[in-house]
Formats: structure tokens, C-alpha cells, sequence
């Protein structure tokens, strides 16, 4: 179990500022690709407001680690549980980004239920690093993640096949398929954060 010091809430504080902004964008994620086209620029722009967030964050994070001579974990599981959370709201930003830069008319298929995949991956996180010293809590939370995971890879093959399939013209096709890529490395990147954090745990029992 980990023991935390008051002078390492620092530490601990960012980790919980991170996940609660990756939550936060992957719901509004979530409502994008639910409320479709017209509300799509203003969904993205706020989602690029959490990802500037995010990023002042880890950077303060990886400068506080330099400064600190003596860390409440290995200085690696801080840095690279870091770095994963703001991966996760990169690829959120990337997936939105682009399906306000693309301009794809239509419905990209199951870019909502990769877009709640995510959702509640980021959810399950934002649980796990509340709860780091519980160990127990962290890796059911984990276990949920890596299933999430997998649902977000079934996903991903319907939708590049619903996309072929489609019928509509190549553009679309070309456009709709890198946007439903990007959401399921956004999974992946889920599940990379869990990796961590069952790496931390296991290595504080």
C-alpha cells in the first residue's frame, strides 16, 4: 500500500488534476459524436482548453520531479503516469480536431460508442489514481480498463467495415476511417495508463 506525505500531495494532486481533465474531455467527446455535426467546433474547442490544461500540468509535474530529491514512487512511474494520462487527452483533442478539420458529412459509424469506450475508461482512471493507496480499487479498475480496451478494438474492425461498406464516396471513406483510428488508439493509450498503474501498485505491495 502506498504511503503518502503531505509534501508529496504535490505529486499526487497533479496525477488527480490530470484525470479529471481526461474524464472531463472524454465526455465531451462523448457528446460530440452523440449530438453530431452542428455542435462539433464548440465541443472541440473546449476539449482543446482541457488538452492546453493537461499540458501545463504534466510540464509542472516533470519539473517538480527534478527538483524533488526524494519521490513517494520511482521517479520513472511518476513521469511515464504522467505522460500516459496526457496522451489519453491528446488523442481525445486529435479525434476532435479532426472531425471539425475534415469536414466529414455524415455519420462517422461507431465514432459514439468508441467515444463512450473512452469515456469510461477515463472514468475508471480518474477512480484508480483518487484511490492510488488502495490497491485493491485500483486493480479492479484496471482490470475494467483492459476490458474496455477490447471493446473499443471490436469496435474499431465494425466500424472500418461499416465504413468500406458504406458506399460513400472515397473522401469520406479516407476521412472517416482516421478519425475512428485515432479514437481507438485513444482506447490504447486507456490501457497503457492502467499498465502503469498496475505496475505501481504491484510494486508497492
Amino acid at each position: 500500500m502506498l504511503s503518502v506525505k503531505k509534501t508529496d500531495r504535490l505529486f499526487f494532486d497533479t496525477f488527480d488534476a490530470m484525470a479529471a481533465g481526461a474524464a472531463e474531455a472524454a465526455l465531451i467527446l462523448e457528446q460530440m459524436f452523440r449530438d453530431g455535426i452542428p455542435g462539433y467546433a464548440a465541443h472541440a474547442t473546449r476539449i482543446k482548453e482541457i488538452e492546453h490544461r493537461c499540458d501545463k500540468l504534466v510540464h509542472e509535474l516533470v519539473k517538480t520531479l527534478h527538483r524533488t530529491f526524494i519521490t513517494p514512487i520511482d521517479r520513472e512511474d511518476i513521469h511515464d503516469l504522467g505522460s500516459a494520462m496526457d496522451d489519453v487527452v491528446d488523442l481525445i483533442d486529435a479525434a476532435a480536431s479532426r472531425a471539425v478539420l475534415f469536414k466529414v458529412e455524415g455519420e462517422i459509424p461507431d465514432a459514439s460508442g468508441l467515444a463512450r469506450v473512452i469515456h469510461t475508461q477515463a472514468e475508471e482512471i480518474r477512480k484508480a489514481v483518487v484511490h492510488l493507496r488502495d490497491a485493491e480499487t485500483v486493480l479492479e479498475a484496471c482490470r475494467r480498463i483492459n476490458d474496455l480496451e477490447k471493446e473499443g478494438d471490436r469496435l474499431y474492425r465494425e466500424a472500418v467495415a461499416r465504413i468500406f461498406e458504406s458506399g460513400r464516396d472515397p473522401i469520406f471513406v479516407i476521412k472517416a476511417k482516421e478519425i475512428v483510428e485515432t479514437l481507438e488508439a485513444a482506447t490504447d493509450a486507456g490501457e497503457s495508463v492502467a499498465i502503469i498503474l498496475e505496475r505501481i501498485i504491484l510494486k508497492h505491495q
